[in-house]
């Protein structure tokens, strides 16, 4: 302890030093909950105690934070023990970080840690990190809701606080569609400089991430009633201003824009809400275009002739793999996160659907019509659970299940010049292998 708040980091060994720390304190952690308490404790003592208007005090401080606040966790959670720690001192934590707000504009430490600048938001941003670094994954929301519920009086202290990281500890919140849109609007009141750092592009990004990864997507539809309310008393600037980072920053071009309008409904109420409001501006007339040009149209699924070229999908797989991924002569490379980007049948969430077969994907493999002349290039199959054919149609899949095992020896037919099949699954080798044998084609 003494030698992180007296060890500078502009000392030659700054970072080997405190990694050999954070070791340290995470064997002592790792004992039991009342050692963790204990190493819990004694920093948040220290941190209290500190005179932060107090120039030295302030940096030794800061240095102890620093050291402290991630541990180098092998990842968020890992440390149970430190939960707990975390648990018995969150209420001095959160006290210290209102304690600091009155002066997270200004210098209380001269020496930082880049890309820390030295004024107190850079301590209420490590203080916030805790509760996404020392909690559980999916554990503790009650604990990132505590901090959480603070965002909105910390920005207006200083727009430039919190990430990424700071923004997903309301993810557990039970009123985060609400704190969400007090985050917006008082970003709004700010200057583009202000913005430029903090969480407005992390929010915004989020906003219309239909991934099924973001929960501010999740809550768009209770954004967009709130918004509907407040936005009545905003001017045409700064209606334009939430148009343009919502609608015109994460997506690249106007035909990203159609393609979620034309399949996600929120996006499209979102988009309904800003038009109606009788504005005019750059963005919003802009955007206003691109919706009235899609009309009323629903999503319709693209239809895909189904020729059964192959008995067995999963061997048909296996063959697109070789010729496509290996080979490269499968034209064009099928890459799922663009076929979902462009599909408009319905909104396809990878990052919550991913953990099972996409079947718009398994439809679209199974439609695939393979040329002959690609067929007989086709010497050998091998299995792989890694294969990127897999991760296209089930992008999560683990290789632990029998889902792609190949029942069926069928369609060896269709490959002229197969010689070789191998790294296949027992059952399979059992089954077939006397019968691909005869067939003069190895097995393995």
């Amino acid at each position: 302890m003494t030698l992180v708040r007296e060890l500078t980091p502009t000392h030659d060994k700054y970072s080997h030093v405190i990694k050999a720390v954070n070791r340290a304190w995470m064997a002592f952690a790792d004992q039991s909950d009342a050692a963790a308490d204990e190493l819990y404790r004694y920093v948040t003592e220290c941190l209290g105690q500190a005179d932060w208007m107090h120039e030295r005090e302030a940096q030794a401080a800061y240095q102890l934070l620093y050291a402290f606040h991630a541990n180098h966790l092998r990842f968020p959670g890992a440390n149970e023990h430190l939960r707990h720690g975390l648990r018995q001192q969150s209420s001095s934590i959160l006290s210290l970080i209102l304690y600091l707000v009155p002066y997270s504009t200004q210098t209380l430490f001269k020496v930082p840690v880049k890309p820390h600048n030295g004024v107190g938001a850079d301590a209420i941003g490590m203080l916030l990190d805790m509760y996404s670094y020392h909690t559980g994954l999916c554990k503790d929301d009650d604990l990132r809701a505590d901090a959480a519920h603070m965002l909105p009086l910390l920005v207006r202290a200083n727009p430039q606080i919190g990430d990424g990281l700071t923004l997903c500890l309301l993810r557990g919140h039970p009123e985060r569609a609400d704190i969400i849109c007090q985050l917006i609007e008082l970003y709004l009141d700010v200057s583009e400089r202000e913005r430029m750092f903090g969480m407005f592009y992390h929010t915004m990004r989020e906003l219309l991430d239909n991934d099924g990864g973001s929960f501010v997507y999740e809550e768009l539809d209770k954004i967009t009633a709130r918004l509907a309310v407040s936005s009545a008393t905003w001017t045409s600037d700064r209606l334009d201003t939430f148009a343009e980072h919502a609608f015109f920053y994460r997506l690249r071009n106007d035909d990203d824009r159609r393609l979620l309008l034309s399949k996600s409904a929120k996006a499209r109420r979102l988009a309904r809400m800003i038009i109606d409001s009788g504005h005019s501006a750059t963005h919003i007339d802009t955007l206003r275009s691109l919706y009235h040009a899609l009309g009323d149209a629903k999503p319709v699924a693209p239809q895909l002739e189904s020729a059964r070229q192959f008995e067995d999908l999963n061997f048909k797989l296996l063959v697109i793999q070789k010729l496509m991924y290996d080979q490269e002569t499968l034209l064009p490379r099928f890459d799922v996160e663009e076929f979902i980007r462009e599909y408009t049948g319905r909104e396809i969430m990878i990052k919550e659907e991913g953990y099972d077969v996409i079947p718009e994907v398994l439809r679209y493999f199974e439609a695939l019509v393979i040329p002959p002349q690609l067929l007989a290039q086709v010497e050998e199959l091998s299995f792989d659970p890694s294969a990127a054919i897999y991760c296209q149609v089930f992008p999560c899949w683990d290789g632990e299940c029998d889902t792609f095992d190949v029942a069926s020896v069928r369609d060896i037919g269709l490959l002229p010049n197969l010689k070789r099949m191998s790294y296949m699954p027992d059952r399979f080798v059992e089954r077939h292998a006397t019968t691909l044998r005869q067939r003069g084609i190895e097995i393995g």
